[in-house]
């Protein structure tokens, strides 16, 4: 991924001009071969970024579930200490830097569902 959720240790990452080259389309192939020759059926897919970028994150979440042979399993507040403040609406865990509490305050930005 783009690696922009690790901004906080590597500035450089965030004076990227924007383009992605072909990441998002790396990931898209790399979710889709996963789900459809690897998983099996029944079997749990995790798809994580380090990246604050949707169309690495969620998006690609998305579109792996609108072909409508997925679901995700959300996360659910008081599963994961310290990040129920990160849990969307969907159950997907979306940090973004310096935005929790305490000790966590210092985590890198990162996408999990």
């Amino acid at each position: 991924c783009s690696a922009t959720g690790t901004g906080n240790k590597r500035p450089d990452v965030l004076r990227k001009d924007g383009d992605l080259g072909n990441l998002v389309e790396t990931q898209t192939m790399l979710a889709n071969h996963c789900a459809d020759n690897i998983l099996e059926s029944g079997g749990i897919m995790v798809y994580a970024t380090c990246s604050l970028l949707k169309k690495e994150s969620e998006d690609q979440v998305q579109a792996l579930l609108s072909k409508g042979t997925m679901k995700t399993l959300p996360f659910t507040k008081g599963e994961i200490c310290g990040f129920d403040d990160a849990i969307d609406e969907n159950g997907w865990l979306r940090v973004l830097p310096g935005v929790l509490d305490g000790e966590l305050k210092q985590c890198d930005g990162f996408f999990v569902a």
